[in-house]
């Protein structure tokens, strides 16, 4: 099994809320942990044994500290992300430009709200690990 590691500014709480929950806070979280579940899930069923961590710190290409959040899983199989010698493009590319809820507890402006994993404008870094 592969293992993996995204780091991202979008807040990917798994905040795990009920069906009568009104936090729209909570229900947002979840709605973006959900969404980059199901991306992944496009190419590889995936396991963890962890949820998302928040933290407050430097990041990379990134000026100043903000809030992060670094999530690690694995894949049924290996090199299922890889293209052209790279481990992980394509996920990077199944990622990009994915819709996220913004403005939830990230400290950076998501705009456009969306995971972005390519160029200037990146809030989403994958490794292998």
């Amino acid at each position: 099994m592969a293992r993996y590691q995204i780091i991202t500014l979008v807040d990917i709480t798994r905040s795990n809320p009920s069906r009568s929950e009104s936090n729209k806070t909570k229900l947002g979280q979840q709605a973006n942990f959900n969404s980059l579940i199901q991306s992944i899930g496009m190419r590889s069923n995936i396991e963890w044994d962890s949820d998302p961590k928040m933290t407050i710190g430097r990041i990379p290409d990134q000026d100043g500290k903000a809030a992060y959040w670094v999530w690690q899983f694995e894949t049924e199989r290996d090199q299922v992300f890889e293209a052209g010698g790279n481990p992980v493009r394509l996920l990077v590319d199944d990622l990009h430009n994915v819709p996220v809820v913004a403005n939830l507890l990230n400290s950076k402006d998501i705009h456009p709200a969306a995971f972005q994993t390519k160029n200037d404008n990146a809030n989403t870094w994958i490794t292998i690990i």
